[in-house]
């Protein structure tokens, strides 16, 4: 199956606007053009009028091509606009007229895990705290980068300095739950998730990562419990009715299970996890011919589903299809699912 990242993290970015020096907004002296400009382009973001704030700022810049905080205000605009490769190119021009804005460091980073560009992101988080920005967020966003790399020991080390300068941190405590969930560090992780919702019990994804620890921790009634409550919240939180689905399955609560497992795909048809989830529990109520209509969405969706492929071999083969569950079970075993081996010893 392709690999699909699927974030327990919420990647929050805050704008910081650099002002002008001198600075009245609308006494302006002779030659300050570009001030003005870039005053403009201060009010325009404030005022959520993002393209006119592109305009004004580029207006600046080309009244004063060295006016690296118009480049630097440009670029977080532009991330705010989530057009993150505009915005790292207006940070590398911030950075090549001054080499110690910390800020644009930091702003390029962030920029850059939108991009999955990790290593990068690292590196320029890195030089931001050289250059003395040592607030909570870059250590966070740092922990963020180390996450998605799997390097689970470090992130979790990132998300503990950026609680140690903000004890309030609600998602560094959500985050470093996940990664000592990862790292099998159940209890810690338990404790984690359990401040970041005293902290702020408004959040849904904490309480479906919270039931996704319980579930790991075989817990399935406290999970669904969990799922309840970010769903609760969020209503078209496909993510936790497809995990409320596998808890119930757990439960061998199988009727339920799959009325979770549709919601998620009514929520969203292409989720080829939920459908091979839903093909799953239909097998468990023997519903082979139902179970196999679902494998075969999922794989519609995703031809290289090895999963997919081994259950719905399975499901042919209680319908007596010998022929089409090896032909299934063979394609699972090429696409790396070890546990079809088994399966195709008994095609030959």
């Amino acid at each position: 199956m392709k690999k699909t990242i699927i974030s327990i993290f919420v990647l929050l970015f805050t704008i910081t606007l650099v002002n002008a020096q001198g600075g009245d907004n609308t006494v302006v002296a002779k030659g300050q053009e570009a001030e003005l400009a870039y005053n403009n382009g201060l009010q325009s973001f404030s005022a959520n009028d993002y393209e006119q704030a592109i305009t004004d700022f580029s207006e600046a810049i080309k009244l004063n091509s060295q006016f690296e905080k118009a480049y630097y205000n440009r670029g977080s605009v532009r991330m705010e606009m989530k057009d993150y490769v505009g915005a790292i190119t207006d940070f590398d021009k911030a950075i090549e007229i001054n080499p110690s804005m910390k800020n644009a460091f930091f702003s390029r980073g962030y920029a850059k895990i939108n991009l999955q560009k990790y290593n990068e992101a690292i590196l320029d988080f890195t030089t931001a705290v050289e250059h003395g920005y040592t607030e909570a967020n870059v250590y966070y966003y740092e922990g963020v980068a180390q996450f998605q790399m799997g390097e689970y020991e470090t992130a979790e080390a990132k998300f503990t300095k950026a609680i140690e300068i903000n004890d309030k941190y609600v998602y560094a405590y959500n985050d470093r739950g996940s990664a000592r969930r990862k790292l099998r560090k159940n209890d810690d992780a338990l404790s984690d998730y359990n401040k970041a919702i005293e902290l702020d019990n408004s959040l849904a994804f904490i309480f479906n990562n919270r039931g996704s620890l319980k579930r790991q921790m075989e817990d399935y009634e406290g999970a669904v419990k969990d799922y309840d409550e970010a769903i609760n919240l969020d209503a078209e939180y496909k993510i936790a009715y497809n995990n409320r689905g596998r808890a119930k399955f757990k439960l061998e609560d199988y009727e339920n299970a799959i009325i979770d497992f549709e919601k998620t795909i009514e929520l969203d048809k292409t989720y080829a996890y939920a459908l091979n989830n839903l093909g799953t529990a239909k097998m468990k109520l023997e519903d082979y011919k139902g179970a196999i209509t679902a494998f075969d969405e999922a794989i519609n969706i995703d031809k290289e589903y090895g999963f997919a492929y081994v259950n719905r071999g399975s499901a042919k083969e209680m319908l007596r299809d010998f022929g089409g569950a090896c032909k299934d079970w063979k394609r699972g075993v090429e696409l790396g699912v070890k546990s079809a081996e088994a399966y195709l010893e008994s095609c030959d």
